[in-house]
C-alpha cells in the first residue's frame, strides 16, 4: 500500500481491510474524516474509489464502525460534478500510483470558490421554491405537507449558508457547522433552527424519528425495482445503511446532543420521504404532485406508510408555528439571494 499523504495511524489501521479488498484501485478519504477535528467515533469513513465499472456505493463493516465506498470512473474524477469536486477539495489520497487523484484534488482546490457558488445558487433556488409551496399549502389547509416543505427549505438554506462561507456540509455535524459560522460573523442560525423545528427536539422525538426513518428504509430496501429507478435507490438496498444512521444518532443522544441529532435526522427525513414518493409514483404510474406527498404515501389502497409514521417523523407542527418559521426563513433566503 502506497500512502501519498500523512493520515493518522488510527485511520490507516481502520481502513486497511478496505484497501486490501481493492488492491489496485486509487483510493482517497473524503467527508468529515478528511476534515481535522470534525469527525466523531460513530462517523463512517467515506472512501472515494476509482473504478472502471459503474458500481453502487456500498457499506463495509470495519471493526465496530463502517466505511462507505463511493465508486467513480476516471472520467468522473477528471471532470467531476459539483458534489465530487467539493469532496475532492479536502480529500486525502491513500493510494494514487497514477497521480490521478493528486491532479483532481489540485484542480478542485483551484475551482473551490466557483463550485461553492454553483452549489449555493442551486440550494438557494430549491429553498425559495420550497418556501413558495409552504405558503400555498397553508392557504389550502394542508399543514403536514407544508411542514415537510418547510423542513426541506430549511435543509437547503442551511447548506446555502454553509457553502457561502466555504464550508462543505457534513450532515451529522450540521448544527455544529452553523454555530461555528455564527461565532465568526452574523448568521442565520435561529432561522435555520426554527425551520428545522428544533423546538420539538428531545431524546424521545429523536428515537421516534429514527424508528420512522427505519420503516421508510425498510420499504425502499424491500420493494422490487429495476433499471434507472433501481440505480437511483441503490443506497437504500444496503442493509447497513440505516445502521450507520442509528450509530450516529445514538452517539449524539448519549452525548446529550439531541438537538444536533434531530437536525441530522431531519435531513434524512426530507430525502428519504421524497425518494419514497418517487418510488411510489413510479410503481403505480401516478402523476407526481409535490403538494400531496404525505397524502399520497399514507392514503388509499396503495399507501406505503401509515399516519403514525408521519407523526413519528416530526411532521406535526401547527399552522401558526409553520407560518412563523417560514416568515423568518423567507427573510433570510431573500437577503442571501440579493448577495448573489
Amino acid at each position: 500500500m502506497q500512502l501519498t499523504s500523512q493520515p493518522t495511524q488510527v485511520i490507516v489501521d481502520t481502513i486497511l481491510p478496505v484497501l486490501k479488498s481493492f488492491p489496485s484501485n486509487e483510493v482517497a478519504i473524503i467527508g468529515c474524516h478528511a476534515t481535522p477535528g470534525l469527525s466523531r467515533r460513530s462517523c463512517e469513513y467515506d472512501l472515494l474509489l476509482v473504478n472502471r465499472e459503474p458500481v453502487p456505493a456500498k457499506f463495509i463493516r470495519v471493526g465496530s464502525g463502517y466505511a462507505e465506498v463511493l465508486f467513480r470512473s476516471e472520467q468522473e474524477i477528471r471532470q467531476p460534478d459539483v458534489d465530487i469536486a467539493l469532496a475532492l477539495a479536502s480529500a486525502i489520497p491513500l493510494r494514487d500510483n497514477s497521480l490521478l487523484l493528486a491532479g483532481a484534488i489540485a484542480d478542485s482546490k483551484r475551482s473551490f470558490k466557483h463550485d461553492c457558488k454553483k452549489r449555493m445558487e442551486t440550494r438557494l433556488a430549491s429553498s425559495l421554491k420550497a418556501l413558495g409551496r409552504v405558503e400555498e399549502l397553508l392557504a389550502v389547509g394542508q399543514p403536514r405537507e407544508a411542514d415537510y416543505w418547510l423542513l426541506s427549505a430549511a435543509c437547503d438554506f442551511a447548506e446555502s449558508e454553509l457553502i457561502t462561507n466555504g464550508v462543505v456540509q457534513a450532515p451529522s455535524h450540521i448544527l455544529a457547522q452553523l454555530k461555528s459560522i455564527s461565532r465568526r460573523k452574523p448568521s442565520n442560525f435561529k432561522q435555520c433552527a426554527d425551520g428545522f423545528g428544533l423546538e420539538l427536539s428531545s431524546k424521545a422525538s429523536c428515537d421516534n424519528r429514527l424508528e420512522a426513518i427505519s420503516v421508510i428504509y425498510d420499504v425502499l430496501r424491500n420493494t422490487s425495482m429495476a433499471g434507472d429507478l433501481a440505480a437511483q435507490m441503490a443506497a437504500y438496498r444496503e442493509p447497513d445503511a440505516v445502521k450507520v444512521i442509528a450509530m450516529k444518532a445514538k452517539e449524539l443522544e448519549e452525548s446529550m446532543q439531541s438537538v444536533e441529532c434531530y437536525a441530522y435526522l431531519g435531513l434524512i427525513v426530507v430525502k428519504s420521504l421524497m425518494d419514497l414518493y418517487t418510488l411510489h409514483t413510479a410503481k403505480i404510474s401516478l402523476e407526481t404532485d409535490y403538494s400531496n406527498i404525505v397524502r399520497d404515501l399514507t392514503v388509499g389502497d396503495d399507501r406505503l406508510i401509515s399516519e403514525e409514521v408521519v407523526k413519528s417523523l416530526g411532521l406535526v407542527r401547527t399552522p401558526e408555528n409553520i407560518r412563523e418559521a417560514t416568515k423568518g426563513l423567507s427573510q433570510s433566503v431573500s437577503l442571501l439571494a440579493k448577495r448573489i
